[in-house]
Formats: C-alpha cells, structure tokens, sequence
C-alpha cells in the first residue's frame, strides 16, 4: 500500500510541539516544607543586606544613604538602597531557586532599573530548602498556579530613614488560594540597634512557628517604652500615626469600649507581630500600601492563635487576583492569641459602628 513521505525535518518538527504540549499539560508544584524553607533562608539574607547598608551609615553620617519619594507628598513612600539591596536578595535567590513558575510579587517590582538589575545577577550560595526536613517532612504537592509569594524588603522604610531602626522588618509572605498560610518576618535590628544579630521569626498556620537566629526578645509583654502603667494604662492597642478621621475614630472608641491605651507602632508588618506576640491586645490600621505588607505577618499571626480580618470585620482579600478595587484601604484589624474570637468580634463591631468608619467604607467602594 502506497505512502505519502515525511517532509525532512518534519519529525523533529512533531517531537518539538509534542514536548511543548506536554509541558503545557504538566504543571509544576511545590510542598510547603522546601518552600518555606527557602523563604526564610532569603528573608535572612534580605536582613544581611539592610544591615549592610545600616553599618556603612553609621560609618559615614549617614552620607552614603540614598532616598528617594516614590511619592513626593508622603514620606511613607520613601525609598533606600536597603529596599532596593534587600529586594534583589530575597527575589534574585528565590527565582533562581525556583524558576518562573514560582509567582513572586514584591513591592518594588515596578522599579524597571532594579528589574533589570536584577536580571544579570547570580546568587551563591543557592537557598536551603532543608530547615524543615525534621519538623515538617513530605507535605501534599501544591500546584504552583495556587501559589503567590508576597515580599516587602524593608516594611518600615520611612522608620529606617529616620533611625527608628526596632520597627523595620524583612516580609516574605506565602499565599495559597489566595489565604495567608505561611511565612517569614525577619527582624534585622532586634533591639533597634547593630549591637545583635539579626532574627527570622518564620511560622505556618496550624502547625505553629519558630524562629531562626538570634534568641527573640520580644513579648509577650509591652515594650519597655510602654511599660509606664500610667502613663500607658493597659491593655495596649496598636495604631501607627496617621491623623485620618477615621484612624481617629477607631482610636477612642477602642479606649471607650475596651479600657486602656493605644500605642504607636511603626510598619504594618510589626504592629500585626505585637499582636501575635502579645505585647498589645489588638492592631489597628486603615489602609496598607499592598498585599506584602500583611501576607507573612498574619500567617505569622495566625500560627500563634491570633485572628485578622479587614477594617469592617471582613475576611482578608487583597492577596487574590479577584480582590475588590482599592482592596489595600481595607486596612486591618489583628487580635492577639488568646483574646478569644468574641473579642475580634467585639472589636469588629465597633469599629463598623462608627460613622467615620461607614464614611469611609463608602468612599473606597464607590
């Protein structure tokens, strides 16, 4: 029976679209173990960097630390070449650690310089995957597409400029299914001075958490600059400085319904730890600039029994692709471990009962 000849080059032609429908076909996956073990080897490597910059500051009067405005009408906006250092850690090592199919959001991915920067860079020694081989061992394959890792390289980078170094921290977030489930928060000053290593704190929700470096010496109790009882009566609750009418607001009537005094903390990611850790009894905060200012801290949170939904009391959405428009004005509440739910709760409701609160849920929603 008579056939029709192949082309010469076809069958290299048909073995090359086979192979690319297979790859197609087969999507990658991770387990939970290795993965979180390379994020907190390069959360670790992100609080090197910015104490590198830290040290040639103090050498040099602080001339050798650039800052620029990402917006010149808000200073919480600045930028260093600590973040821009600490990013190209973190990022570079975990891309060449795990590859494209690894979806990493960082919060100075707009910046096209450090982009291609980054680019030409090689990263050795590569991260360890093995922290937890003992602790955590083989976990269920998760497919990369469920898989969204969030990073802040410095969270508290206005804090930083102005020396406030106790409130800086190194975020590396791990989002599954768009839920904060893992993650590391490195805390590159921990006594707000060069004078101790630097601690990464890194933990899971529902199997716990840990820390990795230097012996931790916060919580569960307020920090010494609120030990004052009177002038600080407790419990303590946590806000930044913002002046907002609606920060205002939730300010007094957490005093008025809850007793006690609210404290000032710098940086999202460490008013969410002094709850977690149990040195106030709740956080509060209106907006954040994305979805890596709260991924690692509230997985952090959640692992130690503490609870976090948004502002209104509703569940976290920012880390999904479908979150709702100007999802990071939703800002935050986060309760302390132990607190009980009925005590978010409590919090919850409160906060939504506030006209300047409804004032501006409807602004952000329109």
């Amino acid at each position: 029976m008579p056939t029709t000849p192949v082309p010469r080059g076809a069958y290299s032609y048909y073995v090359i679209v086979l192979c690319l429908l297979l790859k197609l076909s087969v999507s990658s996956s991770f387990q939970i173990g290795p993965l979180l073990s390379t994020c907190v080897d390069a959360c670790d490597r992100g609080c090197t960097e910015i104490r590198k910059v830290q040290a040639a500051r103090e050498t040099n009067d602080d001339n050798l630390l650039k800052v620029e405005l990402k917006d010149a009408q808000d200073p919480r906006s600045a930028l260093t070449e600590a973040d821009e250092a600490a990013h190209r850690a973190i990022v570079g090592s975990l891309r060449e650690a795990w590859g494209d199919e690894l979806r990493i959001v960082g919060e100075e991915d707009d910046d096209e310089d450090l982009a291609n920067t980054l680019a030409e860079m090689t990263f050795e020694p590569p991260l360890d995957r093995d922290l937890f081989v003992d602790e955590i061992g083989e976990t269920a394959d998760i497919d990369a597409s469920k898989i969204t890792i969030f990073v802040d390289p410095l969270d508290g980078t206005r804090e930083f400029v102005e020396g406030r170094l106790e409130n800086c921290q190194v975020l590396v977030g791990i989002a599954i299914d768009g839920e904060a489930v893992a993650g590391a928060v490195g805390i590159p000053f921990l006594d707000g001075t060069m004078d101790n290593e630097s601690t990464v704190i890194y933990g899971i929700d529902g199997m716990g958490t840990g820390v990795k470096g230097a012996t931790l010496t916060r919580g569960p109790y307020p920090l010494d600059k609120h030990i004052d009882g009177v002038k600080y009566p407790r419990p303590h609750h946590a806000t930044g400085d913002s002046t907002a009418e609606v920060m205002d607001a939730c300010r007094q009537r957490t005093i008025k319904r809850f007793g006690g005094s609210t404290v000032i903390y710098g940086g999202a990611g460490n008013k969410i730890l002094a709850a977690a850790l149990g040195e106030v009894s709740c956080s509060i905060q209106h907006k954040v600039g994305g979805p890596w200012d709260l991924c690692a801290p509230e997985a952090i949170l959640k692992a130690m029994g503490g609870k976090m939904t948004d502002l209104f009391g509703e569940e976290i959405q920012i880390y999904r692709d479908d979150a709702p428009t100007r999802c990071n004005e939703r800002g935050y509440l986060a309760s302390a471990p132990g607190s009980e739910e009925i005590f978010h709760e409590a919090l919850a409701a409160n906060m939504v009962a506030l006209d300047a609160v409804q004032k501006y849920k409807e602004e952000i929603e329109a």
